[in-house]
């Protein structure tokens, strides 16, 4: 685990909801086609577990994407994303909308982009990340980068950094851990 500053854990602390762009932080930014014009997007499993994980401990989860895609919504959907707003060319109007009807305040919401796009949201949020891969010009307005990029486990990162700085990690994953292993009992 990586040793936050005192604010930066505060900040995690306080979070209920964590909000995600797709391409380029859920997906590796690749777009793409088949000869029919079908757009194919590959998830990564175990972000999609983390996530899973942050929905077990009782976070609700967004997405903010500024493009539509059915794989989209069908994964949302698979992992149980509360929050969905799609071909969001102005993500402000969709972050302070999800504000809206959940009722959260910036500072309970955790956002992760990785584009120019991005950067209203993140400068509102209580907790911006981006991914290594991200564009240069979003760095600035991060809280924090992570060691894996998009599509590579970035967002399993971020749950887990979550889960285990609110102390809800092992509540979530004692039923992966409940037996002890055979190098344990010797």
């Amino acid at each position: 685990m990586m040793i936050f500053q005192p604010e930066l854990i505060e900040r995690i602390k306080k979070l209920k909801l964590m909000i995600f762009d797709v391409d380029g932080v859920l997906t590796d930014g690749r777009i793409i086609y088949t000869d029919t014009g079908v757009e194919i997007k590959a998830f990564d499993v175990q972000d999609g577990h983390g996530m899973k994980l942050l929905v077990r401990a009782g976070f609700d989860l967004g997405i903010i994407t500024g493009r539509y895609s059915r794989a989209t919504e069908i994964r949302a959907e698979e992992i149980g994303i509360k929050y969905v707003h799609q071909n969001a060319k102005n993500k402000l109007l969709a972050y302070e909308e999800i504000l809206r009807e959940s009722g959260y305040t910036d500072e309970q919401v955790g956002y992760m982009g990785d584009d120019l796009i991005d950067i209203p949201v993140m400068q509102r949020v209580g907790w911006s990340v981006t991914v290594p891969n991200a564009n240069n010009h979003v760095f600035p307005f991060a809280h924090y980068v992570t060691q894996r990029s998009g599509g590579s486990g970035a967002c399993r990162e971020v749950c887990e950094i979550i889960l285990k700085l609110q102390g809800l990690w092992h509540n979530v994953t004692s039923r992966y851990f409940g037996c002890q292993s055979r190098h344990d009992s010797k």
